[in-house]
């Protein structure tokens, strides 16, 4: 499949025009990962945007495993914002495309394409939301 059409089946993109889905596919870094290697890891200053295109993992915190990715996620969306260490290690369960994007690529982007921010908020106030409700 190519990329393009990748990208409009990932939920985080698919509302986006063809042509902004064409220059992520453009600046994006595609990256597989062997099962058992880690993709980031917990303490590690977060320097990019991944979008999982095929396979899965875990993410781990602290050792623990506190949740799953799967082609369509994303993850790294904070090193977007700001330089934070990373708050979990994400770890192939088994061979794993992800296409990368650097902060600062992905930033000269949202300035070209500010629609591109829509929908990394709406995630972004989704994941806060769910880390409320399950913290409570």
């Amino acid at each position: 499949m190519e990329l393009e059409q990748q990208l409009a089946s990932v939920p985080l993109l698919a509302g986006l025009e063809g042509r902004v889905r064409k220059r992520l596919a453009d600046i994006g870094k595609r990256r597989t990962y062997a099962a058992d290697e880690a993709i980031v890891r917990e303490g590690s200053t977060g320097t990019a945007l991944y979008i999982v295109l095929k396979g899965r993992g875990r993410v781990e915190r602290d050792g623990e495993t506190i949740g799953e990715i799967k082609a369509g996620d994303f993850f790294g969306e904070l090193a977007l914002i700001e330089e934070h260490p990373r708050s979990a290690t994400v770890i192939a369960a088994e061979e794993t495309d992800c296409l990368l994007f650097p902060a600062w690529e992905f930033t000269s982007l949202l300035e070209e394409h500010p629609e591109i921010a829509v929908p990394i908020m709406r995630a972004l106030i989704a994941r806060l939301h769910r880390r409320e409700h399950h913290a409570a």
